[in-house]
């Protein structure tokens, strides 16, 4: 607070506002009392905006994710209750033709499903010469949504080899064409980042430092599923929801990037 006394001849009352710098920002009211003026001037320093605006902007480009898909393509592209259009029950999240990559020695595989009456699911994993190297279940949830399936420890994946992920839902008493709405397969090849990304970490600027690692790599898997437990762990958080959204649009997956994801993990049997 600062007071000054200012001796004036004219009388009349004034409010006016008075910015003393660019950093800092007086609201001035002037009171005229027996031919004097008394200023009371208050002052809210916000400090440098130009800096704090670059930071702000600096910040949310460094979030920004830019995945980049790998040159290889798959033996063949996503078919089945994988594809895009028509009525499907089921959908691989995935890119359409190219090879999604993974670097976690067992991977998260996402799906997306409709509304159901599934009572069981089915998962193989079979190599590039279609020897299955295994089959598990699960029980699926019946409603809309995107489930994360975890491969189990037990399946060792070679560096720099393709494998083929098969999943399909029981429902019963359903026509043999109906079933085929009920199934997807994708792609998976592990590789490895040479410690380019960081151990697990509580810090936002390491864990989104990772997450830009992993999709300039075109790490897909990895990417997909540490921005999804962001978005599980931060639902109120506009920026992570448009990154997932940005990311599903990327690969031609427009009409499920909206819907929710399953906070449970599904582990095979």
């Amino acid at each position: 607070m600062m007071r000054l006394t200012i001796q004036v001849l004219n009388k009349k009352p004034m409010l006016k506002p008075l910015i003393l710098s660019s950093s800092v920002i007086c609201f001035t009211c002037i009171f005229i009392s027996s031919g004097k003026i008394n200023v009371q001037a208050e002052s809210l320093n916000f400090g440098n905006v130009n800096q704090i605006t670059s930071h702000l902007i600096a910040q949310s480009q460094s979030r920004r994710l830019k995945f980049k898909l790998p040159d290889r393509g798959v033996p063949d592209a996503r078919m089945g209750g994988a594809v895009r259009g028509g009525n499907k029950s089921i959908i691989a999240i995935i890119p359409p033709d190219k090879m999604p990559l993974a670097s976690e020695k067992n991977s998260t595989i996402f799906v997306y499903i409709a509304n159901n009456n599934s009572t069981e699911g089915n998962l193989r994993i079979t190599d590039i010469n279609g020897q299955e190297l295994y089959r598990g279940k699960f029980i699926p949830p019946q409603e809309t949504g995107i489930i994360r399936i975890k491969l189990p420890e037990t399946i060792e994946l070679k560096t720099n080899t393709p494998y083929r992920w098969d999943i399909e839902l029981k429902s019963p008493n359903i026509h043999p064409t109906q079933a085929m709405r009920l199934r997807t397969f994708g792609w998976l090849e592990k590789v490895s980042l040479e410690e380019k990304v960081s151990s697990e970490t509580d810090s936002q600027e390491d864990i989104w430092a990772s997450l830009n690692t992993l999709a300039e790599e075109g790490i897909w898997y990895d990417t997909l599923n540490k921005l999804a437990v962001l978005r599980l762990e931060n639902p109120e958080d506009e920026q992570i929801k448009s990154e997932w959204v940005e990311l599903l649009n990327s690969v031609g997956l427009e009409k499920i990037a909206q819907t929710d994801i399953f906070s449970e993990v599904i582990i095979t049997n």
